[in-house]
């Protein structure tokens, strides 16, 4: 007898209300309401209904369905923001994804195929990542090979997932608009420019030095996290290559996509019907942090859609074995390759790989194919051990710049995590996170969202009542709560909590009727949608509203009030002997293409340098001149001493761009050159 056998179904109704009880309560308890705007409320329903009114004035001459009209205007909107060559590099990778994927799971929907194309093609490109062969003459030929090797199977998959997309649109057509309007809503960040602090100092490292140099030259010295798991970096890098521009907005949509997939078939898989599963699309995309995810560089977004792919798999092969049909070895080589990427995108995903692999065992616990198990380590490696391996290599550590204590070296960096974010965990951290969001990471009040917190009844349900829905809730649970043992931080969570939307959507359309479970996500998602501003700052003070102007112009607009040294980059562009010292709070070097660096936490010999060097200008001249800088770029209010040494060398201000000044210096010969000492790739092909 389970649990729940002896309650009353009225007593399973009454925690229906519960979630809705405490999100009022949590509205009057904290002071969540104080961080709405009216601005950012008013763009939020703009960007959200304009278009489903525009396209429901179209869909009826047309005849068209709303979701489909909805779905052809965004897609229409999203190249013209993020730009044509992004967009079409994009396609051509996934296309090519596709074709690889096929060939592990050829018998698999097409978006298990793509996750795996991706994963796979990422793994490859990370083990070449030091050789100078990363080139848009090098990617375009190699992908388009690929499509044409097998374009009959992804012919094959494109039209089975067009079928899928009518016949679920026809079963659910309301539920299908609402969740493609709010992927709508969700891709408006993609068309902003990179801005994010991390991005510039980091993560736009690797796609600049693929495309100014042909390779990735393994500088730890100047980016401490430069080792660290790059795989979504590396498809970044392979977009920008192929278009010759910033891709970050096109491929993460593809990202979004594939996530929106991939909760659409878990939901299917524990027995939701279309209109759970395009509800489960639709409470995903409301994440007031999405908008974070989708305009920036963070590598949580690929970890949810790979992670919900293989919550989708493995759930699949469940209801496959409770329907009397066994569980095969044949999905093994997709579940490796699945948890290589994983690790590939960020080490401590293999907390949320903890809990998937007990699912796997568990559903495999009859007959553990072993004889797969060697070719399935091998894939895995393939897909997610480029950095580590490269780690080791030069440093010793596979999990640099973390753990140095454990494994002791001479790139050491400084503190790795903000002491804001090991506040303790508390019982009620789901409450916190929700309405204190701002305790847990950047973003305002509500950035979290509230799913947990609406849906608090069907939560404790799927987690106590035996049935499809409650393996994958404590897969979500035990993802979740692992992290916050470690790091009291929302971002990271994030990936875990949509993994068990599924069965939180599930759940909830069980509970007291059909009507009243969609109900109450309908209150989850209309509690995301009211705070959805709040999850990036940059989308919350009008960035996508100013993206109607020319791009260009948009751009400039943009990175005159969040990342004004962004502006030296055309400047510097071509000038391959440029050597940039970068003095601000944002250490926006990352584009430069290794020509760039910057005193800060991440490059501890440069910071202690300008330590020493601050208010002396005679220190600061034998800096500039004994490291070879050849521009130095500085905001408002720098060091008095920097300009005093700049006015000493004779220096120039050749531009000024908002707070950022860039100053040009006379060459000096016999200095020092930073770009080449800190380039071990090239140091390793010089060997060779």
């Amino acid at each position: 007898m389970h649990v729940f056998a002896w309650m009353p179904f009225n007593l399973q109704r009454f925690l229906l209300p519960v979630g809705p009880v405490l999100f009022a309560l949590g509205l009057l308890l904290t002071p969540a309401l104080d961080d709405l705007r009216g601005r950012p409320l008013r763009q939020t329903l703009v960007l959200l209904l304009l278009p489903v009114l525009l396209s429901a004035l179209a869909a009826k001459p047309l005849r068209w369905r709303l979701a489909n009209v909805l779905a052809l205007l965004w897609a229409v909107l999203l190249p013209a923001f993020t730009g044509i060559a992004p967009a079409m590099a994009t396609l051509v990778l996934c296309l090519a994804a596709i074709a690889l994927g096929g060939r592990i799971a050829p018998a698999r929907p097409a978006p298990l195929q793509l996750a795996l194309g991706l994963a796979l093609l990422a793994g490859v490109a990370g083990w070449l990542l030091p050789l100078p062969i990363h080139h848009a003459a090098t990617y375009w030929p190699a992908l388009l090979a690929l499509l044409a090797w097998r374009w009959r199977p992804v012919l094959a998959s494109l039209q089975q997932m067009h079928a899928g997309w009518r016949e679920a649109v026809d079963a659910a057509p309301r539920a299908a608009a609402w969740a493609v309007a709010g992927i709508g809503l969700l891709s408006t960040a993609a068309w902003l420019p990179t801005l994010a602090y991390d991005d510039l100092a980091y993560h736009l490292a690797l796609p600049a030095q693929l495309e100014q140099l042909g390779y990735y030259r393994l500088d730890l010295r100047s980016q401490s996290w430069a080792l660290a798991p790059w795989s979504p970096d590396v498809l970044h890098a392979i977009v920008q290559v192929m278009a010759g521009a910033e891709g970050r907005g096109a491929l993460n949509m593809a990202w979004v996509l594939l996530l929106a997939a991939g909760g659409f078939q878990a939901t299917r898989a524990i027995g939701g019907d279309r209109v759970a599963a395009f509800a489960t699309v639709a409470l995903a995309a409301s994440v007031p942090m999405m908008a974070w995810l989708v305009g920036g560089m963070q590598v949580e977004l690929p970890a949810a859609a790979l992670g919900l792919v293989a919550v989708a798999l493995l759930a699949t092969r469940a209801a496959e074995a409770a329907g009397g049909k066994p569980v095969a070895s044949r999905d093994l080589p997709a579940l490796a390759v699945l948890a290589g990427g994983l690790v590939a995108t960020k080490a401590s995903l293999v907390l949320m790989l903890f809990p998937l692999g007990l699912w796997w065992l568990w559903q495999s616990r009859s007959r553990l194919p072993w004889r797969a198990l060697p070719g399935g380590a091998l894939l895995a490696l393939l897909a997610g051990g480029s950095s580590y391996a490269y780690a080791v290599a030069i440093a010793g550590n596979p999990l640099l710049p973390l753990f140095n204590d454990w494994f002791p070296n001479d790139y050491a960096a400084g503190r790795m995590i903000d002491p804001r974010w090991l506040a303790g965990l508390s019982w009620d951290i789901p409450w916190r996170m929700a309405f204190e969001s701002s305790r847990y990471d950047e973003g305002h009040a509500g950035s979290a969202g509230f799913l947990l917190v609406v849906l608090a009844g069907p939560w404790l349900l799927a987690l106590l009542r035996p049935g499809p829905a409650r393996p994958l809730a404590w897969v979500s649970l035990v993802a979740g709560l692992l992290p916050l043992f470690f790091v009291q931080y929302a971002r990271y969570v994030l990936p875990a909590m949509l993994l068990g939307l599924p069965a939180l959507v599930a759940t909830s359309r069980s509970l007291g009727g059909v009507r009243a479970g969609t109900a109450l996500l309908a209150v989850a998602w209309g509690a995301n949608l009211v705070f959805f501003a709040n999850g990036s700052w940059i989308w919350r003070t009008g960035a996508p509203l100013r993206m109607f102007q020319p791009r260009e112009a948009a751009w400039q607009a943009l990175w005159l009030e969040y990342a004004p040294e962004r502006a030296w980059g055309p400047v510097l562009r071509g000038q391959a002997d440029v050597r940039l010292l970068v003095v601000s709070p944002l250490p926006a070097v990352a584009e430069f293409g290794g020509r760039a660096f910057s005193p800060s936490r991440y490059d501890p010999a440069l910071e202690q340098a300008a330590a020493t060097a601050a208010g002396s200008p005679e220190a600061w001249r034998h800096l500039l001149l004994e490291q070879g800088f050849t521009h130095a770029s500085l905001r408002e209010g720098a060091d008095p001493a920097l300009l005093a040494a700049l006015a000493r060398l004779g220096a120039r201000q050749v531009a000024a761009f908002g707070e950022a000044r860039l100053w040009s210096l006379p060459r000096h010969s016999g200095a020092r050159d930073l770009m080449q000492e800190r380039d071990v790739a090239a140091r390793w092909r010089a060997r060779k």
